[in-house]
């Protein structure tokens, strides 16, 4: 039985009051959440459909969750926002009064004192630069800034010689841990640190242990093609996930299935710009300081969206010729490269049911 969409519901319309149909339950919509609906999933209206959505991260992060009871989600849902908003707050690289702004403002001067979470996620993300090959690498922040990728302006062009100049200030073996007091050091003026390729998998996963805890284990969280899937859909099927086509952005190139997992996609078709015909997006090679060339969408899969998300940003890094014959063998991986040929891993066949849809 599928009753009436209750229509987008804005911050102006709290305290509101809505009768659910068939339950007949009342539900205040809190004013964290920009945008919902609900909608009775069973026949008796004993289970409900509550879709939240908040821009955050610069993205839309988007909440399809299954409860019995309304309220009770609707609050799990809000909590597990502020959540990510504080580790958005806590992580971000333009938000001038945050952990890892106070670390690239003092680069070169001295360390800076961290919170103990802000220390372990620079902590592993050294970890999976290291064991990546240094594909991945958030000391990438001034080439960040100066493509203009992370900031609110347009992106640019830069010089080729800006672009050789800031290469020598690209290496996470610099980053200084001090685990004494949880404080991090950048030895060369000019180092910034930039999480942007692994915190948005953090603060999901963050706004995935607040839902779980309380009580809503059946959902999908969505953050601009980072999801976690919780659960089974309806109680016995898994999730069905669609992987975007990388040209035809209104198609989608694959379909895979999973369960209490992540899933993320980096692709050069979010944040771009064209030049003569050739196109330049946002994820930077840290070896060369231009956008990575190699691949025009990653797909991985993993227990965390915080691994989820750094894999798929090494392995765009690293393209699949690299990649295959590299570390971590055995990740459940989706990819097609700069000539529009896609590879896939038997890992990701065979483990969660890939189905080709486009192969053009």
């Amino acid at each position: 039985m599928r009753i009436s969409d209750f229509g987008m519901w804005n911050e102006k319309r709290l305290g509101r009051m809505v009768n659910v149909k068939g339950g007949m339950m009342a539900v205040l919509l809190f004013a964290l959440l920009l945008s919902g609906k609900i909608v009775a999933q069973s026949s008796d209206s004993t289970t409900f459909e509550v879709a939240v959505s908040k821009y955050l991260m610069g993205t839309t992060v988007d909440l399809n969750a299954w409860h019995s009871d309304v309220r009770a989600c609707q609050q799990a849902a809000y909590h597990a926002f502020r959540e990510m908003e504080r580790v958005e707050g806590l992580l971000s690289f333009q938000k001038e009064d945050s952990e890892i702004s106070r670390i690239n403002r003092a680069a070169g001067r001295a360390a800076v004192k961290v919170s103990p979470e802000a220390y372990e996620i620079i902590r592993r993300s050294q970890h999976y630069s290291e064991s990546l090959n240094g594909w991945f690498d958030i000391t990438v922040g001034p080439l960040s800034e100066l493509w203009g990728f992370s900031g609110e302006g347009d992106p640019q062009l830069p010089d080729s010689s800006l672009i050789a100049s800031l290469l020598n200030l690209i290496n996470f073996r610099d980053i200084e841990l001090i685990p004494a007091d949880t404080s991090v050091f950048l030895p060369r003026a000019g180092m910034k640190i930039d999480l942007g390729g692994i915190a948005k998998g953090y603060a999901i996963d963050r706004g995935v242990a607040v839902l779980q805890a309380k009580g809503v284990g059946t959902f999908l969280l969505n953050a601009g093609g980072d999801v976690y899937a919780s659960g089974l859909k309806n109680g016995t099927a898994k999730w069905r996930i669609g992987v975007k086509h990388p040209r035809r952005l209104q198609e989608l190139i694959a379909i895979l299935e999973l369960s209490d997992a992540a899933v993320a996609t980096s692709g050069d078709y979010e944040r771009y710009f064209e030049r003569e015909g050739k196109r330049y997006h946002h994820i930077l090679d840290p070896r060369s300081g231009y956008p990575a060339g190699n691949c025009r969408s990653v797909t991985v899969v993993a227990k965390t969206a915080e691994e989820a998300d750094a894999l798929a940003t090494c392995l765009f890094v690293a393209g699949y010729a690299a990649f295959r014959t590299g570390p971590r063998p055995g990740i459940p991986f989706f990819l097609v490269d700069a000539e529009g040929t896609v590879h896939y891993s038997k890992a990701m066949a065979e483990g969660y049911h890939l189905q080709i849809v486009e192969n053009k």
